[in-house]
């Protein structure tokens, strides 16, 4: 089981000596420079008007951690009305519960009103409809929320952190723990499975078994998530810097097969290869640069389009034909399990279809690869398979220093080839 990082631990100190009841906290040892300064001003000025306000959620939990925060949201038991008329720039969204943006010039603060827990309400007919939209207390609120470490509650401007289900303790442990039946908890919203193993991933923690144990039966409820919605989610778990690690999670709990495919045949070499692009993926993010989704698909289903690759240029005696053969064939099956949309899956195949290229040596083929408008992908590919050694690194080196060179170098270079 994992346990609390080095910098939690003079924060559990604290937390001994301080704990007032089961549930409120003084806790002074958060660095506030992490915490927005417009997530602030939202809390002071709602403060101010007589309303209770705090931080809530992953913000928390990652303050906790010593992480800045990406979001920042705020809960309160001022109504969306009252909100929205304490903010000049703000505007209320949301049909069923509605929720208040107050907007600060490029940041969004999100600030919701205590929500209750959810009623079933009989009909005439028999049937029942699940009523969730009613303004509640801090404690129902606390109740609704997925995770304990998810349903802490703080307040900046007076150092009080809000625990009513010993959040502050597991994170100690390092435990992921549902709040409420696991079961009943899953079924209401199977997403819950994917954001468990996520903050998993993220936090190095562990989901305790009380909450592991129904997630076999759920996980097939899985699949019928609305699609846009599932997917966004299984893109978080690769797009927000811990790529790898949700990647052997995603492994070791039978999850990562149910959204994509593997390659029929496993080795240290395609391993190696997609370590080394998920490494790649999360240096990217945490350099604040972006990450395009078709690469991040183009490497995990590369070994899949390779295999059939080798199998069908011999068959067909023609290795372009055999390459685009090969990559029909694995999107048509990926598709069949889960689908990649289609602006996706246009890149992904000519990141795929450039690869020949690099290894082809004709003075006009080369020029025209360079100006291809996928090319820069292609050579990230490319310089992907060099790093993992399927392809010869001296492929990678020659088409580096050809990117770096100018309008004469190049033409050294090409011609140097030609000799050859």
């Amino acid at each position: 089981m994992s346990s609390a990082p080095p910098i939690l631990k003079s924060f559990f100190k604290k937390f001994k000596k301080t704990k007032k009841s089961n549930f409120e906290i003084d806790f002074k040892k958060i660095d506030i420079s992490l915490i927005s300064i417009h997530a602030i001003k939202t809390i002071e000025v709602l403060e101010d008007n007589g309303f209770e306000a705090y931080l809530v959620g992953g913000a928390v939990r990652d303050l906790l951690f010593g992480i800045k925060p990406k979001d920042f949201d705020v809960v309160t038991n001022a109504t969306p009305d009252q909100i929205h008329h304490l903010f000049r720039r703000s505007r209320m969204i949301g049909r069923r519960f509605q929720l208040v943006h107050v907007i600060y010039g490029r940041e969004v603060i999100e600030v919701s009103t205590y929500r209750s827990q959810q009623k079933k309400i009989p009909q005439a007919d028999g049937s029942v409809i699940k009523d969730d939209n009613h303004f509640g207390t801090i404690e129902e609120d606390a109740m609704r929320r997925d995770f304990t470490i998810n349903a802490m509650f703080y307040s900046p401007t007076n150092h009080k952190l809000v625990d009513f289900h010993d959040g502050l303790e597991d994170l100690k442990h390092g435990i992921i723990r549902i709040i409420g039946d696991p079961e009943k908890r899953y079924q209401e919203d199977p997403i819950r499975i994917l954001r468990a193993f996520r903050v998993c991933a993220k936090l190095n923690m562990s989901l305790n078994s009380a909450s592991r144990s129904p997630i076999k039966k759920i996980v097939p409820l899985l699949h019928e998530i609305p699609h846009s919605r599932l997917f966004d989610e299984v893109i978080k778990f690769f797009l927000t810097g811990h790529a790898l690690n949700s990647y052997k999670v995603l492994c070791d709990e039978n999850i990562y097969s149910q959204f994509f495919l593997s390659p029929e045949i496993e080795s240290k070499e395609i391993n190696l290869f997609i370590s080394n692009g998920l490494k790649n993926t999360d240096l990217r993010i945490n350099q604040d640069k972006s990450c395009n989704p078709s690469f991040l698909f183009s490497f995990l289903l590369w070994h899949q389009v390779h295999q059939l690759w080798d199998q069908y240029k011999i068959e067909l005696k023609h290795s372009i034909a055999g390459l685009n053969q090969a990559i029909d064939e694995v999107i048509e099956k990926q598709i069949k399990l889960f689908p990649i949309h289609k602006r996706f899956t246009i890149t992904m195949k000519e990141i795929w279809r450039l690869q020949p290229r690099f290894e082809n040596q004709s003075p006009k083929k080369i020029y025209r690869l360079l100006l291809h408008p996928r090319f820069r992908a292609a050579y990230d590919f490319m310089l992907l398979r060099c790093q993992s050694n399927e392809l010869d690194h001296s492929i990678g080196i020659w088409w580096t220093n050809f990117i770096d060179a100018d309008h004469h170098e190049k033409s050294l270079m090409v011609k140097e080839l030609t000799r050859k």
